[in-house]
């Protein structure tokens, strides 16, 4: 009875231990010019809301979660206003300024590609929220990355998503 007890018990054990070691599996977004990574926890929303490329979502915690934290893309064209990346984050930083409150602003460098990333919040929508912005600009377009919490939240998720957003690439 206690060999048997004992094989079930390592039985459950190496289960367990294969599941926390089973890599997450991961999606690809590859359209109008840019690529991202994404995991398959999230949820892809294309149709274009509130002028997005793409929404991911992350999934409600219980009934009472009133708010899903999210990744979106804007893509602004920016033919005919002669705005480097340097102008369109002093833009962006004053709009921030006047709607919330701008944490950092940083350039950053990564693999031949450059963006200035913002971290911010405001209130908005009934919410406390908090953003980390990453703001490229190539080929005559702005490509605007942002990660969206509630303010309490942000802590447990923003490192996950973070990696998300520096798989994103323009082509």
């Amino acid at each position: 009875m206690k060999i048997k007890f004992l094989l079930i018990i390592l039985t459950v054990f190496q289960f367990s231990s294969c599941q926390s070691n089973k890599k997450e599996e991961t999606k690809e977004i590859d359209k109008n010019g840019y690529t991202l990574t994404y995991t398959s926890d999230l949820k892809l929303d294309e149709s274009g809301k509130q002028g997005s490329e793409f929404l991911l979502f992350t999934k409600k915690i219980n009934a009472n979660d009133n708010f899903v934290e999210n990744i979106n893309l804007i893509i602004k064209n920016l033919e005919n206003l002669n705005l480097d990346l340097n102008k369109f984050v002093e833009i962006t930083e004053n709009q921030i300024k006047t709607n919330g409150n701008l944490i950092s602003s940083e350039r950053i460098k990564i693999n031949n590609s450059e963006f200035q990333k913002l971290i911010y919040s405001a209130y908005l929508n009934n919410f406390d929220l908090k953003f980390i912005q990453y703001d490229f600009v190539k080929n005559n377009n702005a490509y605007i990355l942002t990660f969206t919490a509630k303010e309490d939240e942000f802590e447990k998720y923003s490192s996950d998503m973070e990696k998300i957003m520096k798989t994103f690439a323009i082509k």
